[in-house]
């Protein structure tokens, strides 16, 4: 796909369905007609974002405007602010929260979101982030105006990003960001994989 990350075809929206159902730990690419649970409701939620693409994409005026209906009437009730045609495959909001993006921004492959995370344009312009593939936001972080990001950068918590990162696989964090570690996402999944076993094998 083009720099736009955009689903443009039929086989395009069927690999996002099947990567993203696995993220939320659902077993079926198909958007579920009763969600319940935190991860139902996110999968639902992805889903409707990826259908709205398709046939927005593919000018399918009739079911774009029945997706992009239902989709925005789910992101208004749980304040999900993800505009169509920004996310590439593989985006995975961690909980049930606020979060947003600019829909002039571009983010690459496998983002996390956790709450209350935003890809915001700047103050001042109509600049918007552009984020590489593998990236992750801390909660309450804060990715702003005219900047880049390498793949595999994590934004710690509460991160205010002004400014572009070029170097990949890296920590940063504070206000305005700075790199605080060479280790990036690749070393937070792996970490977060290890505290889940500790917590897993606690209660066994």
């Amino acid at each position: 796909m083009e720099k736009g990350h955009f689903i443009r075809s039929k086989s395009d929206l069927m690999h996002f369905l099947k990567t993203e159902s696995e993220y939320y730990g659902i077993k079926s690419w198909r958007m579920p007609l009763l969600a319940v649970s935190e991860n139902q409701i996110l999968w639902k939620h992805a889903a409707l974002l990826r259908k709205t693409e398709y046939h927005t994409n593919t000018g399918n005026t009739l079911l774009s405007v029945f997706y992009r209906a239902r989709l925005r009437r789910l992101q208004r009730k749980y304040c999900l602010r993800i505009p169509i045609n920004v996310f590439d495959c593989g985006l995975r909001i961690k909980h049930l929260a606020p979060v947003s993006a600019n829909s002039k921004a571009r983010v690459g492959k496998n983002c996390t979101m956790h709450v209350y995370a935003g890809i915001v344009a700047g103050g001042t312009n109509d600049f918007s982030p552009q984020l590489g593939d593998d990236i992750v936001l801390g909660m309450g972080s804060i990715v702003l105006g005219n900047v880049t990001l390498a793949d595999g950068i994590v934004v710690g918590a509460n991160a205010l990003v002004n400014k572009s990162f070029p170097e990949k696989n890296i920590t940063v964090a504070g206000v305005p960001a700075k790199q605080i570690s060479g280790k990036g996402s690749e070393s937070w999944k792996k970490d977060s994989r290890e505290e889940q076993n500790k917590i897993i094998e606690s209660t066994t």
